[in-house]
């Protein structure tokens, strides 16, 4: 909802850009795309601030990577497997961090299933075949500590006894023990 002031100056400049060929919707979306930029820089320079706005610049490279991973995934998705990716969601995509300068570790998320690591590590096969080399080496790490999404669906996860003892193994490094799921 507007308020009168900014309904009175989205109207001035859509009458500043009538008869000029642009697109009255556009430049309006455009005005308020740069509101909210100008408001945001506003309110996160604020002293104390710093630290929420780093987390949550934090958090938006990590999800703006997921959602990146989810799409290039999906493009190379074959019929056959449309079905089982049809429920698969950005926020099950695996982390991955900067160990150093040379290298990413990847990260897959331990609550999800093996059939869906299956389909995400072929779908990763072919996107591997289809573009250029990258300039930095991708090296498998220990599982995520990221919690499941609430809205996953249940066909995608780990069972939660099979968590409780890759947990149990990881803790346990002074034990040899082999355990067969």
């Amino acid at each position: 909802m507007l308020s009168d002031h900014n309904a009175e100056v989205l109207e001035f400049l859509r009458a500043q850009v009538r008869g000029t060929g642009v697109d009255e919707e556009t430049a309006t979306a455009a005005v308020k795309r740069r509101y909210q930029r100008v408001r945001t820089l506003h309110l996160n320079s604020h002293p104390g601030k710093q630290q929420t706005v780093w987390k949550n610049a934090e958090l938006r490279r990590r999800q703006s990577r997921r959602v990146r991973l989810h799409a290039r995934r999906t493009k190379v998705v074959m019929t056959d497997e449309r079905e089982l990716w049809r429920s698969v969601t950005v926020d099950m995509m695996s982390d991955e961090e900067s160990e150093n300068e040379d290298h990413l570790v990847l990260r897959t998320p331990r609550w999800r299933s093996k059939q869906l690591d299956r389909v995400v590590k072929v779908l990763d096969c072919r996107i591997e075949q289809r573009k250029a080399p990258t300039l930095m080496t991708r090296v498998n790490g220990p599982p995520s500590t990221r919690k499941p999404p609430t809205d996953v669906d249940v066909e995608h996860l780990v069972d939660s006894l099979e968590i409780e003892l890759c947990d149990h193994l990881v803790t346990s490094t002074d034990q040899t023990q082999s355990v067969d799921f």
